[in-house]
This record gives C-alpha cells, structure tokens and sequence, in this order.
C-alpha cells in the first residue's frame, strides 16, 4: 500500500524571505537550532511537520526532542539525494514581480525537509541537492537569485556540508543572437551511469514503426544512439544511482509537452546525456508522428532546418545556425497557416512520447542498481514532496504565471502523487496516458488505476481526514488553467 498526505492552509500562500534563512517561527521540540529563529511567521515549515506528523511518523515521539519523522527511510551513513526542480534561470512571463516563486522549487520547502534529514542522520552520511536543468539553464545565477545559496551557507556555518551537484554533461553559457552557443562540459566528478531497459521500456510499443526520435537542442542522431529497435538506454546521473534515499521536491505546474509535471516528470533532472531523453517523435499523427497534429510539407522542412540549425550550434558555427533558425521559423509559420495546425515539437496533448520517457525513468530510478542493472526489487526509497504553496498554471514550465493554493503534499510513489496533482488542477486523469495503460501502472507500483484509487489520502486542514483518492475532489478555487496547447482537452467535464 502507498501513503498520500495532503496539508492545506490557506493563510500559507506566500514563501518566507531569506533574511532568517527560512528558520521555523517557532522552538520545536526536535528543531536543532533553538537560537535561529524566523521573526515572521514560516508556514510553509510548519505545512511540512504537519504533513510528517499526519503521516504518522515516528508517531510515539511526537512533541518530543526525540522526534525522528523520517528515521524510518533515512538511515545514519546514507547518501541522501534532493532532488528539487531547478528547470530555468529565468521566466518567460515577463509580467511578474516574483518569476521565481512559480518557477523552481522554493528554498524555503528545502530548508525543512534538510532539517529533517539532519536529524535522522544523525551526523553520520552525505546530503546532495542536485538537479540536470535546461541547457541554457544558469544554475549558479538561479542559486544566487533565488537564496539557495542563502542557504547552504546557513549549513555551512553550522558545520553541516551540502553538496550542490549540477547533474548536467552538457550546459551552454549564453546565447549569440538568439541561438544557442556550443556546449561546455559541466563539472562532475561522478559521471553517468547507462541503464538499458529494451524491451521492458515504454517505448519498446512503438518499435515496430521505427520512430524517429528528437530531443530539442539536441541532434537525433545521438538520440537514435540511444533508442532504436530492441534499444531504449538511458544515461543516469550516478548520484542518483549511488543515493539510498531519493527526497524528490517538485514544483507542480502546466507543461507544454506533457499537459502537466509533477513528482513523475521531476524525475527527467536526474539525466545526465539528455539527448537519450525522447521528447517527440518526428512527424505528423497519421504517420507515426507526434511533433504536431497534421501533414505538412512545411513542418517537415522545419524539423529539418531545426536540425541543422542545431548541429551548427553545437559545432560553434553560429552564424550559419542562427540563419536556420530564421528559415525554420519560417517554415513553421507557412505551415502553421496552410495546415491550420499550430502545434509543433509535440508540444501539443497528442503527444504519445513524453510520458514514455517519464515512466521508463521512474522504473530506472527504482530498480536500477549502482552499476545500472535491473533488479527484481527497488534499489532505494523515493519520497516525494510536493512545493504547491505556490504552483505554475498557463505557460508552463518555463513560462508559467502564478497559482497560489497553500499546500504541501507528500507521498511515497509518484503515481499516488501526480493522480491527486490532476485533481486538484481540476484535469481528468483519463486524458493523461501514463494512467491509461496497465503496463506503465505495474511498472511503478499498481496493477490497475482502480488499485490506485482505492488508496486513502490523508488531508490535513483544520482538521484531519482520510478518504479515498477516488472520492477525493478538488475545488474551483484549486483549478488550473491548462497551457495553450492542451485548453480544452484535459480538463474534468470537457
């Protein structure tokens, strides 16, 4: 059985500043620093210890110093990864006071949960806060921006170490007119790890059509490496490989390919090649395809203006890229008008490869060992825990506007999770495939969705209260507006 809890309150609606480094307002008995106190209210911590405790977590301890919520999965001398999602360094909505607080997980969830971690640890083990974001992505100005680095130099001066892993091979420092400049190696010590699913991964249904997979920014001929027939191979960052327990922090919001991420989809930040990541498959839906919706001459063009602009890029020849780019962009434009199909890159709800991609990751980061191989059982215990007290709605993920709701949810399987994330944006789980198809369901967890449903979520508001997630119904007031290229298609009663 899996475990969901949902802590809500509506007061909680806005994230602490960092000028206390996201302290508790208040002395808990297990809190170890008595001295370093927030002189404001942090609700988005005490959301966090009411979810533990409605979890029932080290229940007998509760209101004592000895309290250990999470002493039951973490263990002293475990390596314990944070994975957080820290997708963009900036906001594509250029209209907002905060571009951050609906962006990228909030430091302030990760000061409670590290906490928390401290504990159960017990000075004994290592803690990682990493993430692979997008690769124009600069992850140091995000950091500073943010108060990430805030905060990790609160640990430090308690003589706590936390190492900030950027889980990318590849980043890219800038642009030159409007493309991307050659790729630069990031640091990591570690490297990668390749897990090769075959025939067990999603992908493998679609075999026989031999697809042409494509990642954006990246060149299909390195993803074909990658997928092909009898080959669906994924290179994992090691720290993920190498962690016993993974504490996954998504921030909920709308997605241009996927409809929606959550706990599942976070996962995508644990790759280190992203050019083994199939996001689409080049061409149209009657032909095979998902990159967009009707045949058009002038998309195949684009697709194949985009790949060279692409290699160009990478190659450091920007002048001849960003030409490319300008007659790619135009091909998209004639066939968009021709066609009257305005979607492209399978950002759009007919995309069948995405969701793949995520189920195929979650089973590799459940079941693959150090070493990469497959196991009969999992290999290290997820947690996820949702920062929903701010969330993304619209343009999402990287241009997302503001959805308050408040809350913090916790669970210990991604399907549990991401199934109460579709209700309480008011989207229809029957629209998302991963809940569709019983092998993808078995893979993480169920034997069917009507398993699923069945399970009990904890909801912790003014009072407690537990139902099934069947019963469980989100309110108008939690409803999202779905991206631009999935309104209308995904929501409940549509």
């Amino acid at each position: 059985m899996g475990h969901i809890c949902l802590a809500i309150d509506e007061d909680a609606m806005s994230y602490p500043s960092k000028e206390n480094y996201f302290s508790p307002s208040i002395t808990y008995p297990e809190y170890i620093w008595k001295q370093e106190l927030c002189n404001t209210s942090n609700k988005v911590y005490d959301l966090l210890r009411k979810c533990f405790y409605a979890s029932g977590y080290d229940q007998n301890n509760y209101g004592r110093p000895e309290w250990n919520p999470l002493g039951h999965i973490i263990k002293p001398g475990h390596t314990v990864l944070v994975k957080p999602n820290w997708v963009e360094d900036k906001n594509k909505n250029k209209n907002l006071e905060d571009p951050f607080s609906c962006l990228v997980t909030h430091p302030s969830v990760l000061r409670a949960i590290i906490d928390y971690i401290v504990i159960a640890l017990h000075g004994e083990g290592k803690i990682i806060v990493g993430d692979a974001p997008m690769q124009g992505c600069d992850l140091p100005r995000l950091l500073m921006l943010t108060g990430y680095m805030d905060l990790f130099a609160f640990y430090r001066n308690h003589g706590i170490e936390i190492e900030i892993a950027d889980l990318r091979k590849y980043h890219v420092s800038g642009k030159y007119n409007g493309v991307l400049t050659k790729p630069e190696y990031t640091k990591n010590t570690l490297g990668s790890c390749r897990v090769a699913l075959g025939q067990q991964s999603m992908h493998s249904e679609k075999d026989a059509n031999n697809p042409k997979y494509k990642v954006s920014d990246y060149k299909c001929k390195d993803t074909r490496e990658y997928h092909h027939k009898n080959c669906h191979d994924y290179q994992i960052n090691q720290i993920a490989l190498n962690a016993d327990v993974i504490v996954n922090v998504p921030k909920p919001k709308t997605h241009r390919l996927a409809g929606m991420t959550a706990a599942s989809k976070n996962f995508v930040g644990t790759i280190y090649e992203k050019a083994c990541l199939p996001h689409r498959m080049e061409g149209d839906k009657a032909h095979g395809g998902d990159a967009y919706q009707k045949k058009s001459i002038w998309k195949e063009w684009m697709s194949r203006f985009d790949e060279k602009r692409t290699a160009f890029a990478i190659e450091g020849k920007y002048i001849r890229s960003k030409w490319n780019d300008i007659i790619m962009k135009s091909c998209y434009t004639i066939g968009t008008f021709t066609s009257h199909d305005k979607y492209r890159i399978g950002s759009w709800y007919g995309n069948d490869t995405i969701w793949r991609t995520v189920a195929d990751i979650n089973y590799c980061l459940l079941y693959a060992d150090k070493q990469g191989n497959i196991c009969n059982k999992p290999q290290r215990t997820i947690l996820s825990i949702g920062d929903m007290v701010i969330c993304g709605e619209k343009e999402g993920p990287v241009g997302p506007s503001p959805k308050p709701l408040g809350m913090i949810m916790m669970a210990d399987n991604v399907l549990l999770f991401d199934r109460v994330m579709y209700e309480i944006m008011g989207f229809s789980t029957h629209c998302f495939p991963l809940f569709c198809n019983p092998r993808a369901l078995e893979m993480l967890g169920y034997q069917s969705l009507e398993a699923l449903e069945q399970e009990k979520i904890c909801i912790l508001e003014n009072e407690m209260s537990k139902k099934c997630i069947a019963e469980f119904k989100g309110r108008d007031n939690w409803k999202f507006e779905a991206h631009s290229c999935w309104k209308g298609h995904i929501e409940k009663n549509t």
